[in-house]
């Protein structure tokens, strides 16, 4: 387990360092080297989410959570609030904080697992669904709903799934409150005029080649540029053409510069950290500790599948960042806070198994001998 949770740590730096790569690309024409500064002031702002998080006992995080959770709320509530969040391109998600931005609805994901987790770690087994906990959720939920940022809300509510489906309530419940889910979120999509269009456009982007399905169109042309070795760092021609080239668009960008190869490489990564991160959880010593791993691991799936996915044209635009890699300084602020929370997870799970007492030989009692009762320390998320 040490070596797993080492290598995601690894891996994360990796992928961020790669992203670095790819910013300035997308960057230097028109910046020159001014969000190459930005994007290095994020990195060290999200090795310090991580050294931070990882630094904090799991067990302490349930204190935190009601704190974090009425922090959180009163940014999301401000960002909305004309003359405090500012406005680009018609949404209002953002803080100007001078040199750097701040996007509450990013922290808003990593509250929300942690409330759920908290919940229904409480929750003996075979119970329903913790309602009052759920509704407290569901308001972080349309408050990032309503900035508007339909991705990030797509992504906040995949964490709460993840944590849900990883607790120990009855499947039931989880069946009902999953088909519900599932119903509001297509529901949402096809209420807005913009969101009915980005999917139908999805279906023949190519129908719409200079319209709505221009970005999508520009995408596949991008990769395709790329062929199997890329043109290099820093030499695709093609990037500048695709709109959100630097966020929504940023595996168009990889797969022109490092090519098939480079792609494949990113989606194996990205496997990798979503399995290590599911291993995690089902070796986590608590309810709680197996829920908040389950939650972020599902969140990192869920926006790597459809960022990608939405690049290459096989899934509706959904307005989603490539963690570690995508520009933003929030976005890449929490990846590295949620690797944290994973690596802290994982030391805990470690540990506990270390001080598990090992059964006596000479003992014939069953209870003693098979028990391994973990030491207390080890139970207190639960």
């Amino acid at each position: 387990m040490t070596s797993v949770r080492a290598n995601i740590f690894l891996l994360s730096v990796g992928l961020a360092l790669l992203g670095l790569v790819m910013v300035y690309s997308a960057t230097y024409r028109d910046y020159s080297e001014v969000y190459l500064w930005t994007r290095l002031g994020h990195l060290a702002l999200g090795l310090g989410a991580f050294a931070l998080v990882s630094c904090v006992r799991y067990t302490s995080w349930r204190k935190a959570a009601p704190v974090l959770y009425l922090l959180v709320l009163a940014v999301l509530v401000l960002v909305l609030v004309p003359g405090f969040g500012k406005e680009v391109g018609g949404a209002r998600r953002w803080f100007d904080l001078g040199p750097l931005s701040l996007q509450p609805a990013e922290f808003a994901k990593l509250v929300a697992v942690l409330v759920t987790a908290c919940a229904v770690a409480r929750l003996p087994r075979g119970a329903g669904l913790p309602l009052k906990p759920l509704a407290a959720v569901g308001v972080l939920f349309l408050l990032v709903f309503v900035e508007p940022d339909f991705g990030t809300s797509v992504v906040l509510l995949s964490g709460v799934v993840g944590a849900l489906w990883a607790s120990e309530l009855a499947t039931r419940s989880l069946l009902v409150s999953g088909a519900l889910g599932f119903v509001v979120l297509v529901g949402m999509m096809l209420a807005a005029p913009y969101r009915r269009a980005r999917f139908m456009v999805f279906l023949d982007p190519w129908a719409q080649a200079d319209g709505s399905g221009y970005q999508i169109v520009q995408s596949l042309v991008t990769i395709k540029a790329g062929g199997v070795f890329g043109a290099g760092a820093g030499a695709g021609a093609q990037g500048p053409a695709v709109p959100e080239i630097g966020t929504d668009m940023m595996f168009a960008l990889v797969g022109e510069e490092l090519g098939l190869l480079g792609m494949v490489a990113v989606i194996l990564a990205f496997v990798y950290l979503v399995l290590s991160g599911f291993k995690i959880s089902l070796s986590a010593p608590t309810v709680m500790a197996r829920c908040v791993a389950a939650g972020l691991s599902t969140m990192f799936a869920v926006q790597a599948t459809f960022n990608i996915g939405a690049a290459m044209g096989v899934l509706p635009l959904a307005g989603m960042t490539l963690p570690f890699i995508s520009y933003g300084g929030s976005s890449l602020i929490v990846c590295f806070a949620a690797v944290g929370a994973l690596y802290r997870i994982s030391k805990d799970s470690e540990r506990a198994r270390e001080i598990t007492p090992k059964p006596r030989a000479t003992n014939t009692n069953s209870r003693r001998r098979y028990g391994r009762t973990r030491d207390p320390r080890a139970l207190r998320g639960r």
